[in-house]
């Protein structure tokens, strides 16, 4: 499969961050930072922590860095899930395009070009994982399907933050995507920057604005381009 134009992704499917230590409830102690394998049981964490949410919606600034060209390329967008399988994300600059993942189909639109591209799925079990949802609690056994998973090499100095590296065995199934590594707040329990390595480029995604649950019209999910669009289907 093409690398397609949604970094995220993903995600918007995997992973909360739980600080799990008996504390000293007049002396709190600062969460240590999990260290080795810790990671999957982390995650087992998340799972848990986030089986309750229904559906998310937030905003994010992505910047695409091709060292090779020296290009930076600067955006910001939107982005709609509702469980088991409804995602959608806008770009609004520097050109729009909307990216929809269903349980049978991937399709990214560019309005400019009046153009679109799906990706039908076949197989469920086979699907790609969106990247952008890497952050919000995945089944652990999905992701241990398609990733080797561990601690970050290289920790933020912020001892309220941790990263967790992604490394995947299936680049099919993450779109292209050798490496991910997720960064949390552990005192929120929230993913705050996902970024991606590929072969020549790197994407860095800034989660800026989070709700749970939040109210999502179904309307939101069924694409609206005319029938002027062209539609090529890999």
């Amino acid at each position: 499969m093409r690398r397609l134009s949604l970094v995220f992704c993903t995600a918007l499917t995997l992973l909360f961050l739980v600080p799990i230590l008996a504390q000293d409830e007049a002396t709190p102690e600062p969460t240590p930072a999990p260290k080795g394998n810790d990671a999957v049981e982390f995650l087992k964490q998340i799972e848990a922590k986030n089986k309750d949410i229904e559906t998310l919606w937030g905003k994010f600034h992505q910047l695409r860095v091709n060292p090779m060209f020296m290009e930076e390329v600067e955006s910001n967008g939107e982005f709609w899930y509702t469980k088991p399988n409804h995602f959608r994300a806008d770009y609004f600059e520097p050109s729009e395009i909307r990216f929809y993942m269903f349980k049978d189909a991937i399709l990214s639109y560019t309005p400019s070009l009046q153009q679109v591209e799906k990706y039908p799925v076949e197989n469920e079990d086979s699907a790609p994982i969106n990247q952008l949802l890497v952050g919000f609690g995945v089944e652990t056994e999905r992701i241990l399907d398609v990733f080797n998973v561990r601690m970050a090499e290289k920790q933020p100095e912020d001892e309220n933050l941790v990263s967790i590296a992604f490394v995947s065995r299936d680049v099919e199934r993450t779109m292209g995507y050798q490496r991910i590594t997720v960064t949390f707040d552990r005192k929120k329990l929230e993913p705050k920057e996902i970024f991606l390595e590929e072969e020549q480029d790197t994407v860095t995604v800034t989660l800026q604005e989070v709700k749970f649950n939040a109210k999502i019209p179904p309307e939101t999910y069924e694409p609206d381009w005319g029938d002027d669009v062209e539609v090529i289907t890999y």
